[in-house]
């Protein structure tokens, strides 16, 4: 009886210190029913506050504010259910989202100033907290009595908004989003006889989520849509006006759904779309005249744009569309190597091929947007029609020509471009080992005779080719140049050695080269016949270097050796850049006023071939005779006017030799190689790159088979990883063959005994 009327007491003294809060809060549930928004005084909140957080830490007073708060929110809900209730079915929309922000406002007030409850009550009690307990009113007096109207002027608004209306984005967003705040724990939603249904489903149940509902709609009216729309638009449209189309078509549809669904499903909303859109037609799309090969054809790069934009959204699309890609390129460089003369000259082919390689990467990265599939589509087109081994070699010659002649009075800039242009092409090229052959040839003989114009040019192609292949490819180029490096110090030392820098009154300086990373060939070496002048400066230097070094021995490659010739004899001093072969010739001139080819070549111990190339040099070079005459070279030629001398044909020096220049050279140009001698070259070339190949492989091969250290591999799994580690050249699989054989004989690795089509390696 007594804890009873305890109860009572504390229940009254409730009531009544709660009515100093009733008038206020009576006010602000009358500007909530009439549309008003009035800032809520501070006291309030505070009075509030404290109020409850000084009953709520007793039970009975915090069940009393518990029911307090649910009345309050009750009140409002009730009178905006009865507001609802007595409007037409049209205005539902707009009345329910007013009145939703309406109800929000009250539900954020109450929950804060009721806060102390969560804190203690409802969490010691296992209570709804004050959250679920205001969105469980909300659903019960506003959204469950009125969903099935909601949802339908929705399905309405969305079709509307379909077909081109969009004023009504804001109210589908808000009411969608309110449907999603009510989502129930297990929401369930039925249709039946247009009517939709949503009830609280069970664990068992397995219900569909409510933003699943929607997700369901959205998919069954976009496949309605897009699968008319394809089969509409494609028909009696081009490439060009079909992408448009479907471009615009695409924002719309994805601004749709930026403001409309739910992200998690825009992906497989997307699907549908893109593969209806895009998959249904990209064949047609391509291969139609106005498609992609006439917008390649005709440079038309906003068209390609344009359909790249459409196409990857939808990547199998992107494949088709590098088929076509990769064909038109090698169809371009099919028809530059159709001009023959052309393709034989490598300062004009190669120029003409990097400007196509530059267009087609200009064009991938402006159309493209370098995406990797029409990247790789790029690279394989260049690589197919450049299987040849032609075209490395081509390339190589080029990259000599211009550190020979064509970087002169280049920028450093230019210069850079050009090696970037030349190592993109190499790196599409499938032969990069003969690349690399022909490059350290020619770079040997380049550095050998001085007639590179910049080493600076040499070390950035060097560093640049190991940028792209690697260290192994450049070892031999960079052994030459640190050899080069070496001989400065090694020249100062010897002209030390020699006290006055001289030998016999010569200037004489000597290249040492390591055979290891000069790619030589043995007819450099020149067996010719050395006047004392000349072979008392050999001999003192090898004394000099077999002192200093008696471990090392010397070849000496006198083909390589460039003079500079001072002609007293003449009106000027003329000083000319020569070969020891032409000093030679001239010095025998000056004993004898003419002498025969036949007879030079006995005294010089040298063949008569050798002799007619030095002679057309001083008689034809065209840095001093262009124009080819006769009597215009150092030498004249006594009884043949033509370049075609015979044994027998004798000349003599020309004491009127003139030239504006007091500098020039006599170097002989390259002679043309008879078919004979390009067959055997072809023929070693061939037999030194399978020799390299061979040597890659068989590396390859046995860095693989020591990853497998205690297994066993088959065949066919070693034959297919060792084609993959191979970039230099793409290995065949006999020539792999051949080499694990060959590694099997040298006891590298064995075949399985259990298993003759499996390998092990022999640790």
């Amino acid at each position: 009886m007594e804890e009873n009327e305890q109860k009572e007491k504390i229940k009254n003294k409730f009531y009544s210190e709660s009515k100093k809060f009733e008038k206020d809060f009576q006010n602000l549930l009358n500007c909530l029913k009439n549309g008003t928004f009035p800032t809520t005084k501070a006291g309030l909140y505070m009075d509030m506050y404290t109020f409850i957080h000084k009953h709520g830490q007793n039970d009975d007073n915090a069940t009393l504010s518990y029911d307090y708060y649910q009345s309050i929110l009750k009140s409002l809900a009730t009178e905006f259910e009865n507001k609802i209730n007595k409007i037409g079915d049209n205005d539902i929309g707009d009345i329910f989202i007013d009145l939703t922000y309406r109800m929000d406002f009250l539900i954020c007030f109450c929950k804060n100033t009721f806060s102390f409850l969560d804190q203690y009550y409802i969490v010691t009690k296992k209570l709804k907290n004050l959250e679920k307990l205001a969105r469980d009113i909300y659903k019960e007096h506003l959204f469950m009595p009125f969903h099935e109207k909601l949802t339908q002027e929705v399905i309405i608004l969305l079709k509307e908004d379909r077909n081109g209306k969009k004023d009504n984005r804001f109210k589908i967003k808000k009411i969608l989003e309110v449907m999603n705040e009510m989502d129930m724990p297990n929401p369930k939603i039925t249709r039946e006889k247009n009517v939709f249904c949503w009830s609280n489903g069970t664990n068992e149940d397995y219900p569909t989520p409510i933003q699943d509902y929607w997700y369901d709609y959205f998919k069954q009216d976009t496949e309605k849509l897009v699968v008319k729309k394809s089969r509409n638009d494609i028909q009696n449209r081009s490439t060009p006006e079909y992408v448009s189309l479907e471009l615009k078509f695409l924002n719309e549809e994805h601004d749709i759904q930026n403001k409309l669904i739910n992200t998690i499903y825009h992906e497989r909303l997307n699907d549908i779309i893109y593969k209806e859109i895009i998959g249904r037609n990209m064949v047609e799309l391509v291969e139609m005249e106005t498609g992609v090969k006439n917008m390649l054809v005709n440079n038309k790069y906003e068209e390609l744009s344009n359909l790249y934009n459409l196409f990857k959204f939808y990547e199998p699309s992107l494949h088709e569309l590098s088929r076509i890609f990769k064909t038109y390129i090698e169809g371009k460089g099919k028809t530059l190597k159709e001009d023959k003369e052309k393709f034989k000259d490598p300062k004009k082919f190669i120029p003409e091929l990097i400007a196509l390689k530059n267009e087609i990467n200009s064009l991938v990265e402006k159309c493209f947007e370098n995406n990797s599939i029409l990247q790789n589509a790029n690279f394989d087109g260049f690589k197919n029609f450049m299987k040849s081994e032609t075209y490395p070699k081509l390339l190589a010659s080029y990259v000599d020509h211009c550190m020979r002649s064509f970087f002169k009075g280049k920028s450093e800039k230019e210069i850079d471009n050009t090696l970037n242009n030349i190592i993109s092409l190499y790196l599409n090229m499938q032969s990069k080992n003969v690349f690399q052959m022909v490059s350290e040839e020619q770079m040997a003989e380049r550095l050998a005779k001085d007639l590179s114009l910049s080493i600076n040019s040499e070390k950035n192609f060097i560093k640049k080719l190991n940028q792209a292949s690697g260290e192994a490819v450049i070892c031999k180029m960079k052994g030459m140049i640190n050899d080069l490096e070496d001989n400065k110090k090694e020249s100062e030392n010897y002209k030390n050695y020699l006290n006055n820098g001289t030998t016999n009154g010569i200037n004489f300086n000597v290249k040492i080269i390591s055979y290891s990373f000069w790619d030589i060939k043995k007819t450099h070496i020149l067996n010719i016949t050395l006047p004392k002048l000349f072979s008392s400066c050999k001999d003192d230097f090898e004394a000099y270097y077999k002192n200093k070094y008696p471990e090392r021995g010397l070849t000496w490659f006198l083909d390589f050796s460039i003079l500079e010739i001072k002609y007293l004899y003449l009106a000027n001093k003329y000083l000319s850049k020569s070969t020891l072969p032409q000093i030679l010739i001239l010095l025998e001139l000056e004993k004898s006023k003419t002498l025969s080819i036949n007879k030079l070549s006995e005294i010089l111990g040298c063949s008569t071939e050798i002799i007619k190339n030095n002679i057309r040099g001083l008689i034809y070079n065209s840095n001093f005779n262009r124009l080819c005459k006769n009597d215009k070279g150092v030498l004249i030629s006594v009884n043949n006017k033509t370049q075609d001398f015979t044994d027998k044909d004798e000349f003599k020096i020309n004491l009127n030799f003139t030239h504006d220049k007091l500098k020039f050279s006599t170097i002989p140009m390259e002679k043309k190689k008879t078919e004979e001698q390009i067959n055997n070259e072809e023929k070693l070339t061939a037999k030194q790159k399978k020799k390299k190949e061979d040597s890659i492989i068989q590396s390859n091969l046995i860095r693989i088979m020591k990853s497998k250290i205690g297994q066993v591999v088959t065949h066919e799994w070693l034959i297919s990883t060792t084609r993959t580690q191979i970039e230099m050249f793409e290995a065949q699989p006999p020539q792999i063959k051949e080499n694990i054989e060959k590694l099997i004989e040298k006891g590298c690795i064995k075949r399985d005994p259990n298993n003759r089509g499996s390998y092990q390696y022999i640790a």
